[in-house]
């Protein structure tokens, strides 16, 4: 296993080159520029500002100069905040996403996956029909619609939680944005879960279990553990997707995530910030699938690297 991880991450290396070396050229293609403003600049300031950020020399010189940095971990500074550096910004932004997202997971796992046993142990009852009711609704209805009803019910209505800000990382207002995020993952996890584990206590593995007399909650177990494989594949990019920030919900309340920094970046053009956050992304997503391909072998020992 250790031998195939280590090929996995030589193989990643190809794949994040690629997707810098994309998303360098594709920004750079769209029009507009960071120091494009309403008010254009004097030239000879907006000359400067070039020579500065190295924007004046040729494109492959610029991609050259930025992939030798990026080699050394620096994403180079950024054009809107110019008094920090992109990895500066990652370096507060990073911990608040990965807090928010790390809980919105946990909840979608316990709670989706609750909700997919019962539903699965109670087929086409009263109890299956009302959890798929739920997850139905909580994956049709999109973020950007919850997240105004929750803080127009939670926050205007009722005083109970902030409706937006962030105020040094306060629980309180932290509990919104954790519910918009988790709530589409619950549905599809409890949808999933569901499935999965009726195929599995329909299998004539379990059947036979069942009739070598194994007590029901060990038979459970058994098709618990089969069926986890589809569930775990979902969760790698929804893990990498929520750790490294939901560009709506961190924008509706405010929070300073890498989301929010993704969207400003797009906004104004700024090159470095918007390369810094597709680089950040790629890496957890590669990161997060290989430690899901290890964990199939860990939950299904026919699982062989």
């Amino acid at each position: 296993m250790l031998s195939y991880a280590l090929r996995r991450l030589l193989g990643a290396i190809p794949t994040v080159f690629l997707v810098v070396t994309l998303s360098f050229f594709l920004i750079r293609i769209a029009p507009g520029g960071p120091f494009d403003l309403e008010r254009p600049l004097d030239p000879k300031t907006l000359e400067n500002l070039n020579r500065v950020f190295g924007l004046d020399r040729p494109l492959p010189e610029q991609y050259w100069r930025y992939l030798t940095g990026l080699m050394r971990g620096d994403f180079g500074p950024s054009f809107t905040w110019r008094d920090f550096s992109v990895a500066e910004l990652f370096a507060g932004a990073l911990p608040v996403s990965m807090g928010l997202g790390g809980a919105a997971l946990l909840i979608a796992i316990l709670v989706g996956t609750g909700l997919g046993i019962a539903a699965a142990m109670r087929q086409n009852r009263a109890a299956d029909h009302a959890a798929m009711a739920v997850a139905t609704v909580g994956l049709t209805i999109p973020n950007f619609v919850v997240a105004p009803l929750l803080q127009i019910a939670f926050g205007l209505v009722l005083g109970l939680l902030p409706v937006g800000g962030w105020n040094g990382g306060a629980w309180r207002n932290g509990v919104l944005p954790v519910i918009v995020l988790a709530l589409p993952q619950i549905a599809v996890v409890a949808r999933l879960t569901r499935a999965s584990l009726i195929e599995q206590l329909r299998s004539p593995s379990i059947r036979t279990l069942r009739a070598a007399g194994l007590p029901e909650r060990r038979v459970l177990a058994h098709a618990l553990r089969a069926a986890a494989l589809p569930v775990v594949s979902y969760l790698g990019p929804a893990a990498a997707a929520l750790l490294t920030g939901s560009v709506v919900v961190e924008t509706i309340f405010g929070i300073p995530g890498v989301g929010r920094f993704f969207v400003e970046g797009a906004l104004n053009r700024d090159y470095t910030l918007v390369m810094g956050t597709v680089v950040l992304i790629a890496i957890f997503v590669i990161a997060v699938n290989l430690l899901v391909d290890l964990l199939y072998a860990l939950i299904d020992p026919r699982v062989r690297y």
